[in-house]
């Protein structure tokens, strides 16, 4: 993606020759507490016998009591909360570590943690809430962590959550400011447009769902859900609903009426429909003979409500169909972009983890077992290209890959001159295709909130589109696989 700003310095340019490689480095890996990873927002695959790092931010607020370890039952708004669940698989560990304290660790791997991980158990029925649980607050500002150990001989799924009023997992949005250095600076704003074609887009997971044209004319609200779609001839669009009374996959015509439920269940995400319009296929979770909760794919035909449940890993999320209407890519946390026979046969990776990282308690290298998290995996509409956003250290991406899992490209990129003099962190999410598969829209932050632009599939052209939408109607992105826009003729 060019990137809107036009620098006049030549000095600026030549200063970001040198300092832009090690903005573009690799994926963190989460060695450790200079390369942690972000919590997941879904299942984590930790190598035997391994340590892997995360992060969060946390501001303290009035009333925050200092250092304290676990304290079941007094949860306060000010507290850190850390959870992990790995469906009662035990030889899980993890340790909460300070600022000051992951610096000491670097030079003494022996420093103790603030906390550590303990079962969590209901007071009132004695049942195991969590495999692991800590809740804390803590005086100062500043970046924590938590290093969760598996020591067993196998690899573990588990799932890490982060919770609290003053926690943050992400980097927000990030306003782009006034340049007030005395180096004359000017800023192009990224041009606004139009694009041919309808969108159907959703404000949040399960919020209110609208149509637009491509000129951001004719806004309709027309339903309510989960991860909109349109049906191929743009006549009809399907939604997943978690609401009490009638969860499921739900279809109806583009203006909403006649709706209905064609698949119940409680746990739906990530309908698409079928390009020949025979099928839609989604994710739904579901729970194993050990009570833990995974995800797997399902596939309804429209016409006889008929089930089909193709072979997948474990974890499969955002169903996305090739041109031939039997073929399906998805993500799976610990494996990456996979695809599978809607019919018959095993999965096959397309994109899985690459490279390797320095284990310095064992003196060794070792390979990257578990992919960056990703958002958004979507096929082409001529089945050429997948594309999907992935977090890249501080910042999420869009990139390309072909189905061979070759020609990774980088359709979005960061500035560097503004990552580095200025702080500003820009998040691109949510990718789809333009029906001719020559566009992908996504949203973006780089105008400090949630809005929607469109880019050239070589990361050309960059135009905010819808943005009479987006002045008016707020979005909301939580990174968990949310589908937010759709593009049809």
């Amino acid at each position: 993606m060019k990137h809107p700003h036009r620098w006049i310095i030549v000095l600026f340019v030549l200063m970001a020759a040198f300092i832009a490689p090690s903005l573009l480095a690799s994926a963190p890996t989460g060695a450790g507490p200079l390369d942690p990873l972000s919590v997941p927002t879904g299942s984590q695959t930790i190598a035997p016998n391994a340590t892997l790092w995360f992060y969060f931010d946390y501001v303290p607020t009035t009333g925050s009591t200092g250092r304290f370890g676990f304290r079941a039952g007094r949860i306060t708004p000010s507290n850190a909360n850390v959870a992990l669940d790995a469906g009662g698989i035990g030889g899980l560990e993890f340790s909460i570590y300070t600022p000051d304290e992951a610096t000491n660790w670097l030079n003494d791997s022996s420093t103790e943690p603030v906390g550590r991980g303990t079962p969590y158990y209901d007071k009132l029925t004695g049942v195991l809430v969590h495999d692991l649980y800590w809740s804390g607050a803590f005086n100062t500002s500043g970046r924590y962590f938590v290093a969760v150990t598996n020591t067993n001989s196998i690899p573990v799924n588990f799932q890490l959550t982060v919770t609290g009023d003053t926690v943050t997992l992400y980097p927000a949005p990030t306003p782009v400011p006034s340049p007030t250095l005395f180096v004359p600076i000017t800023v192009t704003p990224v041009p606004t447009g139009t694009v041919q074609g309808k969108f159907v887009f959703e404000t949040a997971t399960g919020g209110e769902i609208y149509t637009v044209n491509g000129d951001g004319s004719n806004l309709a609200l027309v339903s309510h859900g989960i991860d909109p779609a349109w049906s191929p001839d743009g006549t009809q669009i399907t939604f997943a609903r978690w609401d009490n009374t009638a969860p499921g996959v739900y279809i109806a015509n583009a203006d909403g009426s006649n709706e209905r439920i064609i698949y119940t269940s409680p746990r739906v995400r990530s309908p698409r429909w079928s390009p020949d319009g025979k099928y839609i296929a989604f994710t739904q979770q579901k729970t194993t003979n050990s009570g833990e909760q995974i995800w797997k794919l399902g596939v309804v035909e429209v016409a006889t409500g008929k089930l089909f449940e193709p072979q997948c890993s474990r974890n499969c999320y955002l169903p996305s169909w090739n041109s031939d209407s039997m073929t399906l890519a998805f993500f799976d946390p610990s494996v990456g972009i996979e695809a599978t026979n809607i019919f018959s046969g095993p999965p096959w990776t397309i994109l899985g983890p690459t490279g390797s990282y320095f284990d310095s308690a064992a003196n060794i290298w070792r390979p990257i077992l578990a992919m960056p998290p990703m958002q958004s995996v979507e096929w082409s509409p001529d089945g050429k290209s997948i594309v999907y956003s992935q977090q890249a250290h501080d910042r999420w991406e869009v990139s390309t890959v072909s189905p061979d899992g070759s020609n990774v490209h980088g359709v979005t990129s960061p500035d560097p001159i503004l990552s580095i003099f200025f702080n500003v962190v820009d998040h691109n999410v949510a990718p789809t295709w333009s029906p001719d598969s020559k566009q992908i829209a996504f949203l973006s932050s780089q105008n400090g909130k949630w809005e929607f632009f469109v880019v050239n599939a070589d990361g050309t052209g960059l135009t905010q589109v819808l943005k009479n939408v987006t002045d008016s109607i707020s979005l909301q992105y939580g990174y968990s696989y949310e589908r937010m826009i759709d593009w049809t003729k």
